[in-house]
């Protein structure tokens, strides 16, 4: 099914994104895809399909998009796994705090809250900075 290309309804894009800079075969390619759906130009062609993909009507398996989601599945696995351990750091806590522990085992545990700490701050610290460079 051919998509419906955006007809002018009277609003006139008026904001300017860019400059986009294309390699010679890309901008070819470029406007024979825009050629072939029915736009005069590339400007309203690449206009239309980044609104598309932005909207959600359609996706792309952009190299980016899944390095990015890779990332997002391998932070959330290891988040998962701090949980769990932080669970059974808890459940050590209470017992030590019952007073039937040595004191050698609460240094161990103060050095393993330390070793979950910087765990924490060293997966923080790749998200901030994507963050800041999405700002």
């Amino acid at each position: 099914m051919q998509p419906t290309i955006r007809r002018f309804t009277g609003t006139k894009r008026t904001v300017r994104v860019g400059p986009l800079l294309f390699t010679g075969d890309e901008h070819a390619a470029l406007q024979e895809a825009a050629a072939e759906h029915g736009y005069k130009g590339v400007s309203g062609f690449t206009a239309d399909v980044a609104l598309a993909f932005v909207a959600g009507r359609f996706t792309a398996n952009l190299p980016l998009s899944e390095d990015r989601r890779r990332t997002h599945m391998f932070r959330a696995q290891v988040l998962r796994e701090l949980n769990r351990i932080g669970v059974n750091v808890n459940q050590i806590a209470r017992a030590l705090n019952s007073d039937f522990t040595p004191p050698d085992v609460r240094d161990r545990l103060d050095e393993l809250h330390h070793l979950l700490d910087l765990i924490a701050q060293a997966l923080r610290e790749p998200a901030e900075a994507e963050e800041e460079q999405a700002a």
